[in-house]
């Protein structure tokens, strides 16, 4: 399947190459004090895919990339596109055996990795860095319909699904565009994890436009890093998920003032939120990004217009280039506008299926019959949507029980399957709720015996899932709720109050008393105690990340991300922030950490309210 254009180029290593001869010495990834050149990079990847030929890998082969955020990685995935290959981008936060599983189930050929990361777990493995090579065969094998990567989402049975994205799909979505302006003079943020599609936008819409790539190194970076890399680099360009968009609007919005571009997504935006970036940030386009994996990032796309209040909710637009959409019914039959429909996606975008799933390929990737091409696809993306009077699309819902995450896909039915697989677990249900900035979590309900500890089970829950399929609240019960079929009560399970909180606050120092009103605020609680664990209590990284901010602007020390990882409750950290150093320059003083104490707190009685079921 491909209308590629004959003149353009046919794969990704082609566009790059023709981009690094253009701009050889142009700046082509920043990373902290770090700059690398396109003649550089050039020259870094094409030795990569050199030593990955010595090794005997094979056209059309996959290899895991065991790297983070960073210069390696982005070096390791032009090697394996130049090499003929495809890569496997490997979220590290993930434990071993689901990295093992991943790499097994797309029988990858080797895995490499920087160095610092242990990659004992792959059988066979190669380091990025080598000696200097010079590549025996070329990349131009490698045409629009050759695979360029397998992006792995959360599957309904419990087995992740490997999405095998073509080349024409990422040249489709960076290479002549028409939802944002991605060129030369764009330096665009790259804060994705690797294993998210949102930096297939990222990464290869500054790469292959002869732009600037400005890594974000943090594996957790702060929301101060965030807006600091984004001034510090002169950023223009930026994708942030929902979440992630609401809270820096809310702490961080003077420092996205550089920004000409910013696109956000991955789930439902907050029309308060939209209505002050337009108010504040006057030279910044404003793009609401939608698009499932299996269409390569991007579907349809929404310029949030300035001269009228922003629709609740935010449409998700219309097609981008390269892309068609149809709203079938459940006979995929054409709706009437204004109908709802499931929408299918067709165009060059479309995946090739999934690693290993003939099956659930053939249910998902289905005959394109508005296509003149024999060998057309439209991908059912589960998602209904209706047309409005003005043409745009707007999201309505899904049609099973799929839920984004972080802007991650997970399928509820999978994180139940992998429950009942837990040792002690009976019987279990997911069900989901949204906090405050409209962070969508995940809430379990296993019925487990008597001595059963939500912690135990969480800790056993870590080795079998990845991060962020993991239950934000587990909550032990002796029994499930049934409904008069028969069936476990999802409905009732929502309802479930979301905390159990002592009735009465414990005794706090200062210090103790502003993270106890920070952590009801970010966690949605009426009271916290002062040795409960953040992540037991449901605790995300986006919320860590949230609360981070909101300390930083409340005490007198240097507070970093990491210190609320390693110190989880409230006792532990507080000691270490009045154990720590003296107040730098420019903290709040008494005064205004007394200010910021208040305001947190009020922000806490209001949170604690906010928490709504879904």
């Amino acid at each position: 399947m491909s209308d590629h254009d004959p003149a353009a180029p046919q794969c990704v290593a082609a566009a790059f190459t023709a981009a690094a001869g253009t701009y050889a010495d142009r700046t082509a990834i920043l990373c902290g004090d770090d700059a690398v050149t396109y003649a550089a990079l050039d020259r870094l990847s094409a030795s990569v895919a050199a030593r990955l030929q010595d090794a005997g890998l094979r056209r059309g082969a996959i290899v895991g990339i065991a790297a983070p955020r960073g210069i390696e990685a982005i070096v390791a995935m032009l090697g394996v596109l130049r090499a003929g290959a495809a890569y496997l981008p490997l979220d590290l936060a993930n434990p071993a055996s689901v990295l093992r599983r991943m790499t097994d189930d797309c029988a990858a050929a080797v895995v490499v990795h920087a160095d610092g990361v242990d990659a004992t777990w792959a059988e066979h493995r190669l380091p990025i860095r080598g000696p200097d090579r010079a590549p025996s065969v070329g990349h131009a094998a490698a045409g629009p319909d050759s695979l360029a990567y397998v992006m792995y989402t959360s599957g309904s049975s419990g087995r992740p699904k490997g999405t095998m994205i073509p080349q024409r799909g990422i040249l489709r979505l960076v290479l002549g565009c028409d939802y944002a302006s991605l060129g030369a003079d764009e330096v665009v943020l790259h804060a994705a994890p690797l294993g998210f599609d949102a930096s297939t936008f990222e990464i290869w819409g500054a790469l292959l436009n002869g732009g600037k790539l400005a890594i974000l190194p943090e594996p957790s970076p702060s929301l101060a890093a965030i807006g600091a890399a984004i001034q510090r680099h002169g950023v223009t360009t930026a994708w942030l998920t929902a979440g992630l968009f609401h809270l820096m609007v809310e702490q961080q919005l003077p420092a996205l003032r550089g920004l000409r571009q910013l696109l956000a997504g991955g789930d439902v935006l907050s029309p308060p939120h939209v209505a002050r970036v337009l108010a504040e940030l006057p030279g910044c386009r404003l793009i609401n990004g939608y698009g499932p994996t299996e269409n390569t990032t991007f579907t349809c796309c929404y310029t949030v217009p300035r001269n009228r209040p922003a629709p609740d909710p935010v449409p998700i637009g219309l097609p981008i280039r390269g892309t068609t959409v149809h709203l079938l019914d459940s006979d995929l039959q054409p709706v009437p506008d204004g109908e709802e429909g499931e929408l299918c996606a067709g165009g060059l975008g479309v995946a090739l299926g999934y690693v290993a799933q003939p099956e659930l390929t053939a249910e998902k990737f289905v005959a394109d019959p508005f296509s003149r091409r024999p060998d057309a696809l439209l991908y059912r993306t589960g998602d209904r949507v209706r047309k409005l009077p003005d043409g745009t699309l707007a999201f309505l819902g899904r049609v099973d029980r799929q839920v984004k995450i972080a802007g991650k896909r997970v399928e509820l039915d999978a994180v139940e399957a992998a429950l009942r697989q837990t040792e002690l677990v009976q019987d279990a249900a997911a069900v989901t709720a949204v906090d405050r900035v409209g962070q969508r979590r995940i809430r379990a309900f296993l019925a487990c015996p008597a001595g059963a500890s939500p912690a135990q089970l969480r800790a056993q829950l870590k080795d079998a899932l990845p991060a962020h399929m993991l239950p934000s609240e587990i909550i032990v019960l002796p029994a499930l709720p049934l409904n008069a079929n028969g069936k476990v009560d999802r409905a009732r399970l929502a309802l479930h109050p979301v905390e159990n909180a002592p009735a009465a606050p414990e005794a706090a120092s200062g210090t103790e008393d502003i993270l106890r009103g920070i952590w009801c605020g970010v966690l949605g609680r009426t009271n916290v105690a002062l040795d409960a664990n953040f992540f037991d209590l449901g605790g995300t990284s986006l919320q860590l990340i949230e609360a981070h901010g909101l300390i930083s602007a409340a005490v007198a020390g240097p507070v970093a991300v990491v210190d609320l990882f390693e110190h989880p409750t409230i006792r532990a950290l507080a000691a270490r922030i009045d154990g720590g150093a003296a107040r730098p320059p420019g903290a709040p003083g008494a005064a205004g950490r007394e200010e910021a104490r208040r305001a947190a707190i009020a922000r806490a009685r209001r949170g604690a309210v906010r928490m709504t079921s879904a």
